[in-house]
């Protein structure tokens, strides 16, 4: 800690933090009565943002990066602190932000160098999806669940994806599962006549529980029954979320791709710790 205290407390303010937080861990006491080392200062500086949403907690923590990579003066307080190590440290911390940012650029390079027919082919397959999902609309229960897991397959594909067709373990049935952004989703589709009720939700979600890490998506097709989705437990552990017949539909129907949706079905449970995520993506 090379920043005298009253420095450390503007660049606290720079990062922006909130000045009654500052004020508050600044008026607090060691237990020899006096006031708090450096360290201790931003140990509990970093004990009090756990707390904070992460959003808020990002932007802190940006903050006080960048403040201390553009730091080029440090003057050592004691004879003991070697500036020489701290000019490296903070040369270290600037070489890594550089190189994640030449990651960035590189990513979104690749992204606007995509062959210029790849959203054209998308379309193309797309439509054939949806001529296919129109037919099995017709098609008996049994007949028309099984047609859609075909037609998922289809679309995960496009998608780009990586998805497992339906399985069975020791007593179990799994219409799937989906790879998506590092993180495994279980798949299960439902199209009967019914809407599913909160038995079928909860045995969803014994199968998931009981797999290491997973999340899973439950489709209804037809829905759920009346008043399940404002029984569902808030503020727990989330591992299975919810999708209906209207929310694949837009996605067939080219509406907004899946990839879109599971960024908005996961960003909704996550802020809002809902596992029922509106049918219209905001843009």
């Amino acid at each position: 800690m090379y920043w005298y205290r009253n420095d450390l407390k503007k660049a606290w303010l720079r990062s922006n933090v909130e000045r009654a937080l500052v004020e508050e861990i600044y008026g607090m006491k060691d237990i020899d009565g006096s006031g708090l080392s450096k360290r201790k200062l931003m140990d509990v500086l970093y004990e009090r943002l756990r707390k904070r949403p992460y959003n808020k907690r990002l932007e802190i923590s940006r903050n006080f990066v960048r403040i201390l990579v553009e730091h080029k003066n440090f003057i050592p307080q004691d004879e003991k602190h070697k500036v020489e190590k701290a000019e490296r440290s903070a040369l270290k911390l600037k070489g890594i932000i550089q190189q994640q940012e030449k990651e960035r650029e590189e990513r979104e390079f690749k992204k606007k160098s995509a062959p210029p027919d790849a959203k054209l082919i998308y379309n193309q397959e797309l439509e054939k999806i949806n001529n296919e999902f129109k037919k099995i609309k017709e098609l008996a229960p049994t007949k028309r669940g099984y047609a859609l897991e075909k037609i998922f397959t289809k679309l995960m594909e496009i998608s780009k994806i990586s998805v497992h067709e339906s399985f069975k373990i020791k007593g179990e049935q799994l219409d799937g599962g989906i790879k998506y952004e590092g993180h495994y989703y279980l798949i299960e589709l439902k199209w009967t006549d019914e809407k599913v009720g909160g038995d079928e939700i909860g045995y969803f979600y014994y199968k998931v529980a009981g797999k290491l890490d997973s999340k899973g998506f439950l489709i209804s097709m037809n829905g759920f029954t009346d008043g399940v989705l404002d029984s569902l437990p808030k503020g727990k552990e989330l591992k299975v979320m919810l999708l209906d017949g209207n929310h694949l539909t837009n996605v067939i129907a080219g509406i907004y791709t899946f990839r879109e949706l599971l960024d908005h079905a996961l960003s909704h449970a996550s802020y809002k710790a809902e596992l029922y995520c509106p049918h219209a993506i905001s843009g």
